[in-house]
């Protein structure tokens, strides 16, 4: 990229008012584009988990288990509409199981965590703008709690 490109780039990308941060990450990712860089990871780089340790089977300094239970967040990425399986809504709440969804087991699971270490661990979605309001209505209805 030449530099008379890239400051027509950034005298655009400030007449929109976006943050420095954007316009580094922009050209970040720009440069990458430009290099050739995918952002791929070829399959055979990619090892399956043999092992997962267990919350059971750790043990916490001082038996403090629920305090760092309460300073941990399970984050799950919610932005995919199933157009392509014919849903106008999150991916996620589509029915899986005895009338309940993704999006129900996994709340559900949060919800268990919680009561069974007595802790408030913090359940955060990614959600796009497409999936957002669908997410938040179903989880108001649902899993107020």
């Amino acid at each position: 990229m030449s530099a008379s490109n890239w400051e027509q780039f950034v005298e655009k990308m400030k007449a929109a008012n976006l943050s420095e941060a954007a316009i580094a990450a922009f050209k970040q990712n720009y440069d990458q584009l430009v290099a050739g860089v995918t952002g791929l990871v070829p399959e055979g780089d990619i090892e399956p988990v043999t092992d997962l340790p267990s919350l059971e089977g750790m043990t916490s300094p001082n038996g403090e288990t629920q305090s760092l239970l309460s300073s941990t967040a399970v984050l799950k990425l919610n932005g995919g509409l199933g157009t392509s399986m014919g849903l106008e809504k999150a991916k996620s709440l589509l029915e899986v199981k005895d009338g309940k969804s993704f999006l129900d087991l996994i709340a559900e699971q949060v919800k268990h965590m919680r009561r069974e270490y007595g802790s408030a661990v913090k359940f955060i979605l990614m959600n796009s703008f497409s999936t957002s309001a669908d997410t938040k209505d179903f989880l108001g209805k649902r899993h107020a709690d």
